[in-house]
């Protein structure tokens, strides 16, 4: 049992079908992380990427489907004991604005209940980040957008996820801030972590992760290398344009 649990991906989530009320948002959609694995979940807006977020955090109960991390089922969990199975989630730039950055990266040591444990996890996120660094005591209202992206990564090194979730890290920021970032999550990566990244940058996604699921309507339509993708710009287009309905095989 344990060398199943051991060897088993880091996130998946099979079958997944969820509602807005009357109104079906996701049909069957499903993906799987392996441990160790970066792979991204692409498509256009609106087709149900983060509805399928939403899903593997708890802030959604499916209408139907499963989700396991590290093969643990935590369909019925809360997202509060799911960060205990070790999911950790970015959304944007999200970060307490009237607190420091060093407050707000001690917020989340709280899992740790060790003061001592989360004062050395908070430095230790500070000397990757030397931007946060020079601004630990400022509060995070007064950070650059990009700052603020730093310090919503920042907390992985804090929390130190076996799952790192993240939407839409690179909107609205310079390509120079977006390319720094990309290298920190694949720092964050080499320190053990797992990542599934929703991204709207294509060309972003494909330069990162190893895999990539493409979605549409609610359906996962193709799952592809990055590196095939990233070599066949027209699959790509004809995807992101929907290439379901295109009779794009996947």
């Amino acid at each position: 049992m344990t060398s199943d649990v051991t060897s088993a991906p880091a996130l998946s989530c099979a079958g997944i079908r969820a509602s807005y009320g009357p109104v079906q948002v996701l049909f069957d959609a499903g993906l799987t992380v392996e441990q160790g694995e970066m792979v991204a979940l692409l498509g256009p807006n609106g087709v149900g990427k983060s509805t399928l977020l939403k899903v593997i955090g708890g802030l959604l109960k499916p209408d139907d489907g499963s989700v396991h991390l590290g093969g643990v089922d935590v369909t019925a969990l809360s997202t509060r004991k799911r960060v205990g199975h070790g999911l950790c989630q970015v959304v944007g730039q999200a970060t307490f604005p009237s607190l420091s950055v060093t407050e707000n990266l001690a917020m989340h040591g709280y899992t740790s209940g060790s003061r001592k444990w989360t004062k050395e996890a908070v430095e230790a996120a500070l000397a990757v980040f030397p931007r946060l660094h020079a601004r630990r005591d400022q509060p995070a209202a007064n950070l650059s957008g990009g700052e603020r992206q730093m310090l919503a990564l920042a907390k992985a090194i804090v929390v130190e996820p076996k799952v790192l979730v993240i939407d839409e890290f690179s909107l609205g920021l310079a390509p120079v801030v977006v390319g720094g970032l990309m290298e920190l999550v694949r720092r964050l990566n080499e320190r053990g972590s797992a990542v599934l990244l929703v991204e709207q940058s294509v060309n972003v996604a494909l330069s990162l992760v190893h895999r990539v699921y493409m979605m549409e309507k609610g359906e996962i339509i193709a799952e592809e290398q990055a590196s095939t993708l990233a070599a066949d710009p027209e699959r790509v287009r004809a995807l992101m344009l929907g290439g379901h309905a295109a009779g794009v095989s996947a």
